[in-house]
């Protein structure tokens, strides 16, 4: 790590490296809202398309811990799941016992085509344990005030998006609603020509016949955006998933770009080189540059290194 940013430094002094060259996404420089979704649009939709036994986590290994074990990251539960704990049809009836292949924007809101690009878009196919995925079923991810089950990790009930039994909201953990708005982000970006309002509960989250985000996910989301940041394992998964497929979600990437296009700054334009969150940094440094490295954003000012989210790593 020391001799990684020993030559970026070494670089940048002796005029070879310039942000604008090093970040991935100079080509949104100066645009701004719909604009910057509609551009990311045309990079991301011509990914590579997998077959459905290819998005296991047992082949893809996007979900690994990489903690030298065979285990695997399970966003609805506390289960401890080896990625060779693939549920069967039928099989599973209790927590715990073996994993899905979870589609987080349910199936049946675009009409459950398996033809379609999404049906494999390891982006949003994440690993659940089964009995969590069943109660998930294709209720909208939301907040829940009034629980009606729960496995001590995710919650099933009341809240968000109705008070009844045909009017359920499914709530992940705290920790993971930053990686789920950041996937629906993504979502929402990726397959922008689409419809998520075909079936189930999709129109509870889109508006009508669009992959547009209606006020209430969109207020909700970005909220979960700003109070859960990037974490290791995201990026660890986007550079995974990029392997698998071919393209990224640059809302893991760059988590200003949610703000750019629907947050705060959607009449701001985009700068790709703009130093972003950075708090408590002398006055008298450089200004920031934003550098990609390893799959990793990074801000550079001075002799300092910091994470997007202003967090020093040198």
């Amino acid at each position: 790590m020391k001799r990684k940013f020993a030559i970026l430094f070494s670089l940048l002094f002796c005029g070879y490296l310039f942000a604008e060259d090093l970040c991935q996404y100079d080509y949104l420089n100066g645009k701004k809202g719909n604009e910057i979704r509609k551009a990311l649009y045309e990079k991301l939709k011509n990914h590579t398309v997998l077959s459905y036994n290819q998005v296991w986590a047992s082949s893809s290994g996007a979900d690994d811990r990489g903690d030298g074990t065979n285990n695997i990251w399970d966003m609805y539960s506390n289960c401890v799941f080896s990625k060779y704990d693939k549920c069967g049809s039928g099989e599973s009836k209790s927590d715990c016992e073996c994993y899905n292949r979870e589609h987080s924007l349910p199936k049946s809101w675009w009409g459950a085509d398996t033809s379609e690009p999404m049906y494999t878009d390891l982006h949003h196919l994440i690993p659940t344990d089964r009995l969590a995925n069943t109660q998930r079923s294709a209720w909208p991810l939301g907040e829940v005030d009034d629980v009606q089950w729960t496995n001590g990790s995710s919650k099933l009930g009341y809240g968000t998006f109705g008070s009844n039994s045909s009017n359920l909201t499914f709530e992940p953990a705290d920790e993971y609603k930053g990686d789920f708005a950041r996937i629906y982000f993504y979502m929402a970006t990726c397959y922008m020509d689409k419809s998520f309002t075909q079936g189930g509960k999709g129109f509870k989250v889109f508006k009508s016949g669009t992959a547009d985000l209606n006020q209430t996910a969109l207020s909700l989301y970005l909220e979960w955006h700003r109070k859960d940041p990037v974490s290791q394992k995201e990026i660890n998964r986007n550079n995974k998933v990029e392997k698998k497929q071919g393209n990224r979600n640059p809302f893991v990437d760059d988590p200003e770009m949610a703000e750019y296009i629907w947050g705060k700054k959607k009449n701001v334009a985009y700068s790709c080189a703009a130093d972003r969150g950075i708090e408590d940094i002398h006055v008298s440094e450089p200004a920031a540059q934003k550098i990609w490295m390893d799959g990793v954003l990074y801000i550079v000012r001075g002799e300092h290194i910091y994470t997007i989210q202003g967090v020093p790593v040198r």
